[in-house]
């Protein structure tokens, strides 16, 4: 930032001394006769003294080095503002030595040498100092130049990082307004993840209302028909029996038809018994889960013709009422979809106590299925139902099958010392 207002500032200053076009001509002009005049008064000293110093060089014997003092006249010179002054007055300074070296008194017995080695070290002392500055000059002329040009790198570097830092703050920009957006999407996800998590543990206790009102109407379903309709019936079979009784006087009138309808009447109360024991068995409330087991499976088998086979290894017979209703729905549905799907010759159902838990598994050897494809449809109502009856004892599923090769269903259930 510093370096761009330093930048900034020297390019101000440049267009402040830049004058129009107009003003630079004038003053040209004006500075074209100044030069012009100081010229004239450099031409004049510098001939004034070179003529004194010819007149003192050739006055003096040739052994003393007045030769040198051109040097002066040569400095003189620089002051011009035409370079080829310089030059023109270091020559003619050249030229005044070697005269003054030819027609300056001779002394007698002084070393001819020593007097040349004089004249020659006087040219030396007018050539070089005119030689170093024209050297000077022309540094002077290269650092201008490059002072320019670095000028006008600066300048275009300041431009470009003028763009790149314009560049920079858009793209910052940006990134703030990404970054919000971000940050508003991610707490309106987190807003519906609550959201969601809040509906499924409504739909989580909806379904454990449900699932105990049914086993509610399932009990009371089973106790009517087992305390009211069989009881009806039972009794409709004690009068049918009564009336046979009565009517043994004539049994070729009555006594078939009648016995006919006591077989009907006795098998529809054997129906209604089963199916409220469907419904609700009690035996799973008065003997326990294993027994409960026991004649579920005795009862499969007599029913689907279907070997069962039954193996209870419980350190106990009673459970906890919510726990035994749970694991004995997923026996009944699991022997269900036996029945209905793996055209299977041999199931078996094992009770076990392991890691502090109760677990149940029901095998059969049957057609198996594609869990993967079975998942991927959604699963079948009953799979779904079984899931959410353990989930409501903080239980587990898992059904592991493959075509041809039967399938297994394990259900466990923490007991956590709910042994009652």
């Amino acid at each position: 930032m510093r370096q761009r207002a330093d930048t900034a500032h020297t390019g101000r200053s440049c267009i402040r001394a830049s004058p129009p076009p107009i003003m630079r001509g004038e003053r040209g002009l004006r500075m074209a006769a100044a030069w012009s005049q100081r010229d004239r008064w450099v031409a004049a000293a510098t001939a004034t003294l070179a003529l004194g110093l010819l007149a003192l060089d050739l006055r003096m014997p040739l052994g003393v080095a007045v030769g040198a003092l051109y040097s002066l006249v040569t400095l003189l010179a620089l002051w011009s503002s035409r370079r080829w002054f310089a030059f023109v007055v270091a020559g003619t300074c050249t030229v005044l030595t070697a005269v003054g070296g030819v027609f300056s008194p001779i002394i007698h017995g002084f070393p001819v040498w020593m007097a040349v080695s004089n004249r020659a070290l006087s040219l030396v002392v007018i050539w070089v100092p005119l030689l170093f500055f024209l050297q000077y000059q022309r540094a002077q002329e290269a650092l201008r130049r490059a002072y320019g040009e670095l000028e006008m790198l600066v300048q275009e570097r300041t431009r470009e990082l003028a763009k790149v830092n314009r560049a920079l703050v858009e793209e910052i920009s940006e990134r703030m307004e990404a970054e919000q957006r971000l940050r508003e999407s991610t707490d309106a996800l987190q807003e519906s993840q609550r959201a969601l998590e809040g509906s499924r543990q409504e739909l989580r206790a909806l379904a454990a209302r449900l699932l105990t009102a049914q086993d509610e109407d399932r009990r009371r379903l089973s106790r009517d028909l087992h305390d009211d309709i069989n009881q009806r019936l039972a009794m409709l079979a004690v009068e049918l029996e009564a009336l046979e009784r009565k009517l043994r006087s004539s049994p070729d009138l009555i006594g078939p038809g009648l016995r006919s309808l006591l077989d009907r009447v006795t098998e529809l109360s054997e129906d209604v018994r089963h199916l409220a024991y469907q419904f609700h068995p009690s035996i799973l409330d008065d003997l326990g889960l294993p027994i409960a087991l026991q004649r579920l499976v005795d009862d499969f088998s007599a029913h689907t013709g279907v070997q069962g086979r039954f193996s209870g290894r419980a350190r106990t017979e009673s459970y906890p009422l919510d726990i035994a209703r749970s694991l004995y729905r997923v026996a009944q549905e699991s022997l269900g979809n036996v029945a209905r799907h793996a055209k299977a010759s041999l199931v078996e159902v094992e009770l076990t106590d392991e890691d502090r838990g109760l677990a149940l598994s029901v095998r059969d050897n049957g057609i198996g299925f594609d869990p993967v494809r079975t998942n991927a449809g959604g699963g079948g109502l009953g799979l779904v139902s079984m899931k959410e009856r353990l989930h409501l004892v903080q239980g587990t599923l898992e059904v592991r099958s493959a075509p041809g090769q039967g399938t297994a269903v394990r259900a466990w259930v923490p007991l956590s010392g709910r042994t009652t």
